[in-house]
């Protein structure tokens, strides 16, 4: 028997959109790889920004569920103060990375997907994408505010933004990991969650806490 025709359609649609980008995947690849007609896709998430919100919201809000949930424990043992900037680093990144480093195919494919929403896209993509990924910016960006209250929000946004990048680059793996290894004669471990997690938290505290950029012209 065939499996119900969303998940059908919403597995169709991932594989494609991490293979091919969200705005460069037309709804006819998508039918045609799921099997079903364009109704079906109209009736389930009418129209394709709809089916990319739910792509999304299916791999994603999991793991944005868990970074608030890590938030929230560390805020209530801080008991009326503020978490560190290590502690606010780690709610925010352990979620990702746990789930994104080990060898697994779901892991793989929510890299890709990850990897897609870092490049440009268009407004489609932004207003299917931007309410999961808002709620969260809007948490941790006043979290570091109060732990770091002598820096503009403007300056911590954009060190939170490094900071994703810099925990993608660490996703990423590949070539220069395999390059640095080979020329500090170490084994990196790309691969190996807690200690890629330890570094990254030291590395993106240290810039999270550095004195505010100089704002001359």
């Amino acid at each position: 028997m065939k499996p119900a025709t969303q998940p059908r359609i919403l597995d169709a649609a991932e594989k494609l959109f991490a293979r091919h980008g969200f705005e460069s995947t037309s709804l006819r690849a998508i039918i045609a790889s799921a099997g079903v007609n364009l109704a079906a896709i109209h009736y389930h998430f009418r129209g394709k920004e709809g089916l990319i919100r739910a792509v999304i919201e299916r791999r994603f809000a999991p793991i944005n569920d868990e970074r608030l949930r890590r938030l929230e424990v560390c805020e209530r043992r801080a008991d009326g103060r503020s978490p560190t900037v290590e502690e606010i680093l780690e709610a925010f990144l352990s979620p990702m990375l746990r789930v994104g480093l080990p060898h697994s195919g779901q892991g793989r494919l929510l890299m890709q997907l990850a990897g897609r929403l870092l490049q440009p896209s268009g407004g489609m993509l932004e207003k299917a994408a931007g309410s999961e990924f808002e709620r969260v910016a809007i948490r941790f960006l006043a979290a570091l505010h109060r732990a770091l209250p002598d820096l503009p929000k403007q300056e911590i946004a954009w060190r939170i933004n490094f900071t994703i990048g810099a925990a993608a680059r660490a996703l990423s793996g590949g070539i220069p990991v395999k390059v640095l290894s080979s020329a500090s004669h170490e084994n990196l471990q790309e691969r190996d969650v807690q200690r890629v997690l330890q570094r990254l938290i030291a590395y993106t505290a240290a810039g999270m806490k550095a004195p505010p950029a100089n704002q001359r012209p």
